[in-house]
């Protein structure tokens, strides 16, 4: 806890004698404190700047294309970022911070101590209850450990909106759970104060968690595409005012936060394209299009 430090000195130079001396001492105690804050939370340091991005969860080799980007997402097990790290690009690794997948080695675990509280059909997966202490365990001695194990620049969390949903459904049952989402984020930046972190989505929370974020991924800021029919559509503009206005709200709380987005269109569909490109790169963010499959890397030649 900051605060002024408990006053050890003897005498007037330093005892609350002189109040003159114990404000300044006050406030140099308030200082130190608000420095150590600010360090504890911007302790990664250097740029965070990219004018280009790419997440691509397939298996197989594209070090070539994926070259080209300055930023990268990827899967665990999946692209070797080692080669990728040697060109000078940024790599981050993927990470479920609100759900496990069925298939997950984490799963077994995580059923037996009792965490799962919902199933989300549409991946196979499980809500965990993000408030218990043995998710957190979990996540900091296997889950995130493990993601690093291959050698990444940072984390890309996802399904912070899985758990935060839960308290919207149910207030009384998951009273607390979005405090303890921020507070889960706050402590991956206090335990690994230099990886680069992005978070997606998770707009309930972004203005608190935004200041321990390197990154903020938006999807779907314009075009969107139906999982089971491949129909692409345009995002309602009343959605994406609302997406527009976290995001700023997010630069706001951190004035060095780089915003990302992934809009979804067919491959081929240079004209959707462009213009999902155009519109984020107009509101100052850096756009990708691809595929909701993600499993393969698109370099798009977009008209300026």
């Amino acid at each position: 806890m900051y605060g002024i430090p408990e006053q050890r000195c003897t005498g007037n130079s330093c005892g609350y004698g002189d109040s003159h001396v114990f404000r300044f001492c006050a406030a140099v105690a308030l200082l130190v404190a608000a420095f150590s804050l600010f360090g504890s939370l911007f302790a990664f340091g250097g740029s965070n700047a990219v004018n280009s991005w790419a997440c691509y969860y397939g298996s197989e080799d594209r070090t070539d294309k994926l070259s080209g980007f300055d930023l990268l997402i990827v899967a665990p097990n999946g692209q070797d970022p080692v080669p990728l790290r040697a060109k000078g690009r940024k790599v981050l690794v993927y990470v479920s911070l609100g759900e496990v997948a069925a298939n997950s080695p984490y799963y077994e675990e995580a059923k037996s101590l009792g965490l799962l509280v919902r199933h989300n059909d549409n991946w196979d997966s499980w809500v965990v209850d993000v408030r218990r202490p043995q998710w957190q365990e979990l996540l900091f001695t296997r889950i995130i450990p493990d993601a690093l194990a291959a050698g990444y620049d940072g984390l890309f969390f996802d399904t912070l909106d899985s758990p935060i949903n839960m308290q919207r459904r149910d207030p009384d049952t998951y009273k607390g759970t979005e405090r303890a989402c921020v507070d889960l984020v706050r402590s991956i930046r206090k335990r690994f104060p230099k990886l680069l972190l992005c978070q997606n989505r998770g707009f309930e929370i972004i203005s608190r968690t935004a200041p321990y974020l390197n990154y903020l991924l938006i999807e779907g800021l314009s075009s969107s595409m139906d999982i089971a029919t491949s129909t692409r559509s345009d995002v309602p503009q009343a959605a994406r005012d609302f997406l527009i206005a976290k995001a700023k709200a997010a630069l706001k709380a951190n004035p060095k936060l780089v915003v990302l987005t992934l809009d979804y269109v067919p491959a081929g569909d240079k004209l959707e394209t462009d213009k999902a490109y155009k519109f984020s790169r107009k509101l100052g963010f850096v756009p990708y299009v691809s595929t909701p499959a993600l499993n393969e890397v698109f370099i798009h030649a977009v008209a300026e």
